[in-house]
């Protein structure tokens, strides 16, 4: 009797796993543009470095539940080739842009019913074909991208994507080429943006920031930008910096209350909401709120803990960002000399 018991829960578990959609039934007869997105700010930014926006991995991230990576292209050491840095490469390198790729591609072959999206910030002003290569070298990951009519704003279902196995989704805020790589999609064309640049709680609004002009601000998709900076002055040069020791307030009511402002202000939920250090606050909670799902609490980080021993990301939090600063300041000083 056991074994038959056993037999039909894992029975059920797979029927569940093969109709799920990011994580819930619900969503598969959901269009893309329809559902809200767990987004993280410079997803690559994880290391223990006063510029680092996240605590974990992408790979972590996406396994914890985000679907949105919002990723900087800049130039470094290798001519042509783009690398993920946090405006500058001497501040924090993530290394090459086909590397973080691969590792996508990787988790996507793993998790067959998850549509992701990728947004690029062409910080280095590459050429599409820059972003072309990196796709190419990137693993699987071009087995993966979903290809939008030029233009359209009629999106797919999560079901018809998954089921067509063309489940990233690809945007880049300056340089897209559609007529070359139709599936590096202009941002703007598709999506607006609320303010970025914020400082303190009270900042956030429901305006639209990027583009001045949207072409179709009422069907367009939009990103609610949810996290703050700090200020550090070095020498009389202003550094943003991020905030992680506010992040748990950052991510909790002030979250859900800019999401409830946008929803009304636009008409529609936010489609990704875009935050730092995601496992603080109730960022999950919120998301699964707006998609009218129910929300399971889970431990996250789990991944990157057993691979690095760490248990919490609270531990040494603030002797880790002291030492952060120290070495940003180092880094500051040395760019300084350098340039003289």
């Amino acid at each position: 009797m056991k074994l038959f018991t056993a037999l039909l829960i894992a029975a059920a578990s797979s029927v569940y796993a093969q109709t799920a959609c990011n994580g819930d039934s619900s969503l598969c007869s959901k269009t893309y543009n329809s559902v809200t997105y767990l987004t993280t700010h410079n997803s690559y930014g994880f290391q223990s470095n006063a510029a680092g926006n996240q605590h974990y991995p992408i790979a972590t991230q996406l396994t914890d539940g985000v679907r949105g990576l919002k990723l900087s292209a800049v130039q470094g050491n290798q001519s042509g080739v783009i690398e993920l840095c946090h405006t500058s490469c001497t501040l924090l390198d993530a290394g090459t842009a086909s590397n973080t790729l691969a590792s996508i591609a990787s988790w996507l072959e793993a998790n067959p019913n998850e549509v992701v999206t990728i947004m690029w910030n062409n910080l280095g002003n590459f050429p599409i074909s820059a972003f072309q290569s990196a796709y190419s070298s990137g693993g699987s990951i071009m087995n993966y991208v979903y290809t939008q009519p030029v233009g359209s704003l009629t999106w797919p279902t999560l079901q018809s994507m998954i089921s067509s196995g063309k489940r990233l989704v690809n945007f880049i805020d300056t340089g897209a080429d559609q007529t070359s790589v139709p599936w590096l999609m202009s941002e703007f064309d598709y999506v607006f943006e609320t303010p970025y640049d914020n400082q303190n709680l009270t900042a956030f609004t429901c305006t639209i920031d990027r583009p001045t002009n949207p072409t179709s601000p009422n069907s367009m998709m939009y990103v609610m930008n949810h996290f703050l900076y700090g200020v550090v002055n070095f020498g009389g040069t202003a550094i943003e910096v991020p905030q992680p020791d506010s992040a748990n307030v950052t991510n909790g009511d002030s979250l859900q209350t800019q999401a409830t402002q946008c929803t009304s202000t636009f008409g529609r939920q936010p489609n990704f909401i875009e935050v730092d250090f995601y496992e603080q606050g109730s960022c999950f909670q919120v998301v699964d709120s707006l998609n009218n799902v129910a929300y399971v609490s889970k431990a996250l980080g789990t991944a990157a803990a057993t691979a690095t021993g760490k248990t919490t990301i609270n531990n040494g939090a603030s002797a880790s960002t002291a030492f952060s600063y120290l070495t940003l300041f180092g880094l500051v000083l040395g760019s300084l000399f350098v340039s003289l």
